[in-house]
């Protein structure tokens, strides 16, 4: 009976230590009381020795991205040491990307990026018109563009066929 007593007192003692703790509040360090400095804009900031300056993202940070009236950026955002994506030039056929071919009710399809106005990647069938080139054969992991320079054979990349 006293082994129990002696259990029930510190679990009381624990309870009172662990409510102690949980509300009472213990004063912080100076240093961790002290506010941390916040970039405003309109304020320049300092960099440390060494290191680069980052741009001006204040801009983008004051705009309401879910504003109805909101329109594309004329020009493409590319973060400072990247080089933005080149424009293929007139005179050069766009690349074309072959992304998958699939076979339906309606015969084979496959899925080209082929076409620079339009983004993403378009559902071409036998006979359909691709970059200037007629589409004349899909296989199963082909497909075949007849060209005047002779034929123009898109392949599908290894990893992306599932093994039966």
């Amino acid at each position: 009976m006293t082994t129990v007593r002696a259990l029930y007192g510190a679990a009381l003692v624990l309870g009172v230590l662990a409510l102690w703790l949980r509300l009472g509040r213990s004063p912080l360090p100076q240093a961790a009381a002290a506010p941390l400095p916040l970039r405003t804009a309109g304020r320049p900031t300092t960099t440390p020795e060494g290191a680069t300056a980052a741009p001006g993202y204040e801009a983008i940070v004051a705009a309401n991205i879910f504003s109805q009236t909101r329109t594309a950026p004329p020009v493409r955002f590319a973060p400072a040491g990247r080089a933005a994506r080149g424009t293929a030039s007139p005179s050069r056929r766009p690349a074309l990307t072959l992304y998958g071919i699939t076979v339906g009710p309606q015969g084979a399809v496959a899925l080209i990026d082929g076409d620079p106005k339009i983004p993403g990647a378009e559902i071409y069938r036998v006979g359909d018109a691709v970059a200037g080139a007629r589409l004349v054969a899909i296989t199963d992991s082909t497909v075949t563009l007849a060209q005047p320079s002779g034929p123009l054979i898109l392949r599908l990349p290894s990893g992306d066929r599932k093994k039966p």
